[in-house]
């Protein structure tokens, strides 16, 4: 319902009747005030002091909506007409057409400013916001009332003499200082920010001690004292805001007014002026004050509210520091502590106060200083990545994994470096998953590399080791062996056997040898069936050798049954074979040429090793 009745508010041309009649009402008085201020100065041979009317049906204008305007600009036009007609009267005895057309004028003044103002002001009106105030002076203090008084002074003479130059003057300082005042004054009192926090004791203490002294320095014609109304403007601005500096400027303007038109107040004791000199000097006396009040107030106002956001920023910033189980640390550009989250007892154990004046070194794990030392390095020089993992130390005496992002701020002002901000995190439990993946994933690599038979290398790991003993024998130029070993017959022993046996068979064998094979360097490895490789870097053909027979001995000796067998129990035939790498060439040749001395081996008689004496000349050709 509460919606229906907005939208169809919305959809209204006319405002509603009790608006209409305040409206109605305020335009009268305000323009029966200035007109009998105007009347005064008139008789007495001065001029327009002050229009208030046009500024306050602009801010009825800039406080509803577009679509109401109308209705609203005709009230504003018969009211003014009324008033000009009772002005035409009382002035020249009876009733000019020429109403009708200032009438026009003044409420042209008003549509300019508002059409120019609306996307402006409308929104949210603020005129403590420079970007507002700056609009309303340009469009409605200056530009509307100069395209209204040009069209008021010399579009009904139709010539440019010094008359209606004068006129123009007129018109143009009165309803731009009518502007200047009332409509910040209606503005305020509709955002309802008229007073705030402030007694009605002390309002009315502020506006009787301004209308005092008003009317101390006014009456009196002996000293030039107008200087001393400003600081009783200053006082009002300071503690009632807008509202009170538009109020004062407007009491001030009447009270002036109707003073100086009595030949009362300090503008009096300019020498040789007229009338018209010195109401010109108190307009201009009013829109100084003016200007001075309404900057005052926007600097005040900007300060404030840069005090309110920072405030909230500061109370943000410690709200999410003392949520948040992340360590939030601000240290200077030494890297000492000026402030450390509360979750620093929950992370580490340490109480905030403990840590704030100290460095890192006091709770970095020594072998991690470097790396953390070079991260700050890199955050002064401008890097963006800024995280590292290293050990902290908490207070039972542990050591705790935690991850550091460094970043570093500057002065707001300057935009000089000024210090680091670190959000270190709690990683143990990331690190702990880490290293159990890393276990996973090394016994993955482990059982991928193994032999599943026999739990030796297996041909892949073969590969790898000799692939890298041979780049390192090249490097280094050192010899590196190979022996080939093939157990004797084992195909007849599996068909006598059996299959199960045979892998017994070939498990025994492969622990034989792997107890003579102990250098951590050497690898024993199933090449495939029942064939096994041994890989001896940096060993000559004298060492190769003396390893094949203490394996072939080693076999035997262990009294394998073999009935197809000569000797009758298991044996092996083994081919030596030993080269020093030279560039360019790859381990084929060795294979090659160990392969070879295992041909011989079996064509011997099995049971032996035989050594090739050096690679074969074509297979070095081949390659």
């Amino acid at each position: 319902m509460a919606e229906h009745s907005t939208i169809h508010a919305q959809s209204t041309f006319l405002p509603p009747i009790k608006q209409l009649v305040g409206i109605t009402l305020l335009l009268a008085l305000l323009s029966g005030a200035a007109s009998a201020l105007n009347l005064n100065s008139w008789h007495a041979g001065g001029v327009t002091i002050l229009w208030p009317s046009n500024g306050f049906l602009l801010g009825v204008l800039l406080c509803t909506y577009r679509r109401r305007w109308p209705a609203l600009l005709l009230l504003g036009y018969l009211v003014d007409l009324g008033i000009n007609f009772f002005l035409d009267h009382f002035t020249l005895g009876h009733l000019t057409a020429t109403s009708f057309y200032i009438s026009l004028c003044n409420m042209l003044e008003v549509y300019l400013a508002a059409m120019f103002l609306y996307k402006i002001i409308s929104p949210n009106p603020d005129l403590t916001r420079r970007r507002q105030l700056f609009a309303l002076l340009f469009y409605g203090v200056v530009l509307a009332p100069a395209v209204a008084a040009f069209l008021a002074s010399f579009g009904l003479s139709g010539t440019f003499s010094i008359p209606e130059l004068h006129s123009f003057q007129e018109w143009f300082t009165a309803d731009g200082l009518g502007v200047a005042i009332v409509t910040p004054l209606y503005l305020s009192y509709h955002q309802r920010e008229h007073f705030p926090d402030r007694t009605w004791p002390e309002i009315l203490t502020l506006f009787t001690v301004l209308i005092a002294v008003t009317v101390g320095i006014f009456y009196q014609t002996s000293y030039p004292f107008l200087f001393l109304v400003i600081p009783s403007l200053l006082v009002l601005g300071m503690r009632l805001r807008l509202a009170g500096s538009a109020l004062g400027l407007l009491i001030v303007c009447i009270i002036g007014g109707f003073l100086t038109t009595a030949n009362h107040g300090p503008v009096a004791l300019t020498p040789n002026s007229t009338l018209t000199h010195r109401a010109l000097i108190l307009q201009f006396f009013v829109a100084v004050s003016m200007l001075v009040l309404y900057i005052i107030e926007v600097l005040k106002a900007e300060s404030s509210r840069l005090q309110f956001n920072l405030q909230t920023s500061e109370t943000r910033f410690r709200l999410l520091a003392e949520v948040s189980r992340d360590i939030i640390v601000l240290s200077d550009l030494n890297g000492r502590r000026r402030y450390v989250s509360p979750a620093a007892t929950e992370v580490l154990g340490w109480l905030p106060t403990e840590l704030v004046g100290d460095t890192y070194h006091q709770i970095v794990h020594p072998e991690d200083l470097p790396a953390l030392e070079h991260l700050f390095d890199q955050c002064r020089a401008g890097s963006n990545l800024n995280v590292l993992s290293y050990r902290c130390l908490a207070k039972d005496g542990s050591y705790l994994w935690v991850e550091a992002n460094v970043r570093l701020y500057r002065d707001g002002i300057t935009g000089q470096p000024v210090g680091f901000v670190n959000v270190v995190r709690d990683i143990a439990s990331r690190k702990a998953a880490e290293d159990e993946l890393n276990k996973a994933v090394h016994v993955a690599e482990s059982l991928a590399s193994l032999d599943g038979l026999t739990g030796i290398a297996n041909r892949r790991r073969l590969d790898e080791v000799l692939n890298q003993e041979w780049r390192r024998a090249m490097r280094d130029h050192t010899p590196i062996s190979l022996l080939i070993l093939d157990v004797d017959l084992f195909k007849r022993y599996n068909d006598l056997y059996g299959h199960l046996q045979g892998d017994e068979c070939l498990r025994a064998i492969a622990q034989t040898a792997n107890a003579i094979v102990q250098r951590t360097s050497d690898l024993l490895a199933r090449y495939g069936g029942e064939e096994f490789v041994v890989v001896l870097p940096n060993t000559d053909s004298h060492g190769a050798c003396s390893i094949a027979e203490q394996i072939r001995h080693a076999v035997e000796d262990c009294r394998l049954p073999h009935e197809a067998n000569s000797p009758k129990h298991i044996t092996v035939s083994i081919g030596c074979a030993t080269h020093a790498p030279q560039i360019d060439t790859t381990y084929d040749i060795l294979f090659a040429a160990a392969d070879q001395a295992l041909y011989r081996a079996k064509a011997a008689g099995r049971n032996r090793t035989e050594v090739a004496a050096e690679v074969p000349l074509q297979i070095l050709q081949q390659r």
